[in-house]
């Protein structure tokens, strides 16, 4: 017996949110009921190609536009003379659905409702084609299963549900009346709300995007309308701002019109610009609760993993017990020039954002170097004077704002984006008391075993200026928050950290050796004394491994690859190393090694900083111990 096996799964591109997009769609509800009667009237097919294209515009063809007329025309009358069809015709030309260029079609019915997916007939033509000029070209329609859903709702209420539409459609005409004459109102208003039900139903998955104000930028927030409902009843606040304070785009713009135009079940326009709240009118706070959480959940389980069950368990498990989107303290320490800062680098770019680099940035990286003033108040943040001026008025006043430090700002950034991985960078931790800095966050760096601060805090700041929360609110570093710090192991003597903060962190050390295979900054340097040019390699090792084998000091006084930055002219790299390195060996390694050894790193004519700095380069300024060990060949790092 011959038979086929089912097709495997398509392939498809990611559908773009358009949370940028200025697209208006100022009449929603006639724009979805002519969708649907043409959908319903002509078959009820996947796919049609609508439109003609008469001079600069798109209108209906004739052919799919009658079946429409016929299916409505026993529910309208006309309001002056005229011929029916003919101003039916023209009614509907001049919806939105006909006019509009093709990206706001794309938001309303691909994004917010998912209807329909809406193409050029040309296919050459790209999505930005109606931009600009007022021409509009044919269109193709496909339709998605969301139309079924509709018409298996109301099976049996054919006749309730074209009345619904063709009110829909001619109620804010001027020229059409819609004419209800088998039903009373409340039994429309009822068929009305049940299709205002599946519709919301539908576009609970519509993702919306604002911009939240912060110290010295915006924060992104991305939200579902049931993060409206969660964050009306969770934080027991009556309204809800769904604007932030930048002009609306994308979605958001279309999700205005449907609570104007009371589309919305659950939720209502307070009439304050961007305000919204709970439409309890017909169902409770705890009920609207409930229907969020069941569309949570929805969510969670509509995220299927199609590769094997076993593998994908294990990839989960490892993810968690490798922390790959945060959940760690780690401190990256070793000598100066070692490349701390570069690890940090690495370490978030193999952690989440692959093309992070600390030159040009990046908006889920919080970075900031620790100094001796530095303060739990300059950390967390405090109040600070602001000028504003007086609404109506030439005149300005001073307020007091809370200002956020940049804990705060990585910590509100991390809780409004939990799906993203978000590095709080602190450079020279050493440099500053952190256990002062930190006070009361101490606590919280105990993580548990998915990276989750394992004891919350009360800290009344933190729980309403960064998670927008009661006051009272339990606050805890979320697992998507990583921080990561550097230590300068020769600064360890100006803020000594105590074994309890250490503890917290995870230690990873920074070699002084060079750990990449194509060392470029390696110039040969021309040291008198020295009988050959010798690279910077080398002649940083043998420094290293004179100043613990020889000047009996410790690892934290060596000196890493990238001590110095070498320039490419031989010249500006002499002065290089007479402005930072002759300074950094005379005060942080000569002077204490004459405590501890018979041995000298410089020459013992050399008295003073400034008679070295004259001498070098034209003089011999290195003891002939130093230059022995040179010669000897001694320049592999041996200090593991």
């Amino acid at each position: 017996m011959k038979f086929n096996y089912p097709e495997g799964l398509k392939n498809t591109t990611p559908i773009n949110a358009r949370l940028a997009i200025k697209s208006s769609f100022p009449n929603a509800k006639r724009n979805i009921a002519l969708l649907y009667l043409l959908w319903f009237c002509n078959d009820k097919k996947a796919q049609y190609d609508f439109y003609n294209q008469v001079d600069d515009k798109v209108k209906i063809k004739d052919e799919y536009l009658k079946p429409v007329f016929n299916k409505t025309k026993n529910l309208v009358n006309l309001k002056t003379d005229g011929d029916l069809y003919q101003i039916f015709k023209n009614e509907v030309n001049s919806t939105e659905l006909v006019k509009s260029q093709i990206e706001s079609l794309q938001v309303a019915f691909e994004l917010v409702w998912c209807l329909a997916d809406i193409t050029f007939v040309d296919k050459s033509f790209s999505n930005v084609k109606e931009r600009t000029g007022g021409k509009r070209y044919p269109k193709s329609i496909s339709f998605t299963s969301n139309m079924d859903l509709i018409n298996y709702a109301f099976l049996g209420q054919e006749r309730e549900l074209m009345s619904v539409l063709t009110k829909w459609l001619f109620e804010k005409s001027k020229l059409i009346n819609y004419v209800n004459t088998d039903s009373t109102s409340e039994q429309l208003a009822s068929w009305e709300n049940k299709l205002l039900d599946i519709l919301s139903l539908i576009s609970e998955n519509t993702a919306f995007g604002i911009k939240i104000p912060s110290v010295d930028k915006h924060l992104d927030l991305i939200f579902k309308k049931e993060g409206i409902y969660r964050s009306i009843v969770e934080h027991h606040q009556e309204n809800v701002n769904i604007i932030g304070d930048s002009e609306t785009k994308g979605p958001l713009r279309i999700l205005l019109t449907m609570l104007k135009q009371n589309m919305e079940p659950y939720l209502k326009d307070t009439g304050k610009k961007g305000i919204v709240s709970l439409n309890t009118s017909n169902i409770s706070a705890e009920n609207i609760l409930n229907y969020a959480q069941r569309i949570n959940t929805n969510f969670k389980l509509s995220k299927v993993d199609l590769t094997n069950s076993d593998e994908s368990e294990h990839k989960q498990k490892s993810d968690i017990e490798s922390c790959r989107f945060g959940g760690k303290n780690i401190i990256f320490y070793g000598a100066p020039g070692t490349g701390k800062s570069y690890g940090i680098e690495k370490y978030i770019r193999d952690h989440g954002i692959e093309e992070y680099s600390a030159q040009e940035g990046n908006e889920k990286v919080f970075r900031i170097t620790l100094y001796p003033e530095y303060t739990y108040s300059d950390f967390v943040g405090q109040l600070m004077p602001v000028v504003k001026n007086i609404p109506n008025s030439n005149e300005k006043q001073i307020t007091y704002d809370f200002q956020e430090g940049i804990f705060t700002l990585a910590l509100k950034y991390a809780f409004y984006h939990k799906e993203e991985p978000v590095f709080l960078v602190l450079e020279e931790m050493s440099r500053s008391n952190v256990a002062s800095v930190f006070g009361d966050l101490f606590q919280l760096l105990d993580r548990n075993s998915e990276g989750t601060s394992e004891y919350a805090i009360n800290n009344e700041l933190l729980a309403t200026k960064a998670l927008g929360k009661d006051p009272s609110a339990p606050v805890q570093l979320p697992r998507n928050l990583t921080i990561l710090g550097t230590v300068n192991t020769s600064d360890q003597n100006v803020f000594a950290m105590d074994t309890a903060f250490k503890r917290r962190f995870e230690w990873r050390y920074v070699s002084t050796k060079v750990n990449v295979e194509n060392f470029d900054n390696n110039p040969l340097l021309h040291i008198i004394g020295v009988q050959r040019d010798i690279s910077w390699k080398d002649f940083f090792y043998a420094i290293n491994n004179f100043i613990v084998n020889d000047l009996h000091l410790g690892e934290d006084k060596q000196i890493g690859p990238y001590f110095i930055k070498f320039s490419k002219d031989i010249s500006v790299n002499n002065n290089l190393i007479r402005n930072k390195l002759l300074q950094y060996l005379w005060e942080d390694v000569e002077n204490i090694a004459n405590m501890r050894s018979d041995k000298r790193l410089f020459d013992e004519s050399i008295r003073s900083f400034s008679d070295l700095y004259d001498k070098y380069p034209d003089t011999q300024v290195f003891s002939d111990e130093f230059l022995s060990s040179i010669s000897n060949g001694d320049n592999e790092l041996n200090n593991d």
